[in-house]
């Protein structure tokens, strides 16, 4: 299922830059009714630095059609679903998912490119990478200082190549993933997303970090008992999906949790 999208993506890089976590529920809360008078009104009355109130006239586009946008696909999806839109926008409305949304600037055919970045990695090898780098204890060696991350990054160059965009589908694809190995509190920093996407992440931090070192044992535990999602490159819808699972299973919502896992099965065939 594919819906293209009309906006602009500076707009939705300037709308995404001054949008907080509570005006993102608001709006949330009235996506039948956004208007521009609501956003000036809501930027005018709440806290905002002037720079932003100085820019509300021309953000007032861009944050118009960012919820408009998040509004098309939630209907698709509680239409796909049988299910009312007010339910869909719970999951939505849970705060890792905002933080997700945020970090990729609200652009959801970004976060679809980075996905498939990934995927490409994947049918490469990476996981064999990982596999073999948790084995050999290379993290222990690293910080020993018995070699060095150059010569781990010449030994296996799939790392060396990879590029902002794949490194944000990894996070990506790791958030929608981490719930399947019980750790329900685990979440990313998201500023690793940011960084990766503006093209200043550093491998060293990313794999060789503490945070690296989860990142790849979780990689290692059985890859993840088989489960992958190349479906969801397919689509902004399927991503979607994935996006609204990932939020009911954080908010400990079983029932719902448990309906969309049925859909992703069926997706995922």
């Amino acid at each position: 299922m594919q819906f293209k999208s009309w906006i602009n993506e500076q707009e939705l890089i300037d709308a995404s830059q001054c949008i907080t976590f509570e005006m993102y529920c608001e709006g949330l809360d009235r996506l039948d009714n956004i208007t521009d008078q609501w956003i000036r009104y809501y930027i005018n009355e709440n806290i905002f630095t002037d720079k932003i109130k100085n820019m509300k006239s021309s953000l007032t586009g861009g944050l118009s059609k960012l919820f408009n946008e998040i509004k098309m696909f939630i209907e698709k999806v509680g239409d796909e679903l049988k299910i009312g839109m007010t339910e869909i926008v719970k999951s939505f409305k849970e705060r890792s998912v905002f933080n997700m949304l945020k970090s990729f600037g609200f652009m959801f055919k970004k976060m679809l490119k980075c996905i498939n970045m990934f995927t490409n990695l994947i049918r490469k090898g990476i996981f064999k990478v990982f596999d073999e780098m948790a084995k050999t204890k290379t993290f222990q060696k690293i910080r020993s200082g018995a070699i060095k991350v150059d010569e781990v990054l010449n030994k296996y160059p799939i790392l060396k190549k990879l590029t902002g965009l794949a490194v944000a589908g990894l996070l990506l694809w790791m958030w929608l993933n981490m719930t399947f190995i019980g750790d329900l509190d685990y979440d990313f920093n998201f500023s690793d997303i940011v960084a990766a996407i503006s093209g200043s992440f550093s491998i060293e931090k990313l794999f060789f970090s503490s945070s690296g070192l989860m990142l790849i044992s979780l990689f290692s535990l059985g890859k993840f008992a088989g489960i992958s999602f190349p479906w969801l490159g397919k689509s902004v819808f399927n991503l979607m999906l994935g996006i609204s699972y990932t939020g009911f299973v954080k908010l400990k919502d079983s029932k719902m949790s448990l309906k969309l896992k049925s859909k992703l099965v069926t997706q995922k065939i």
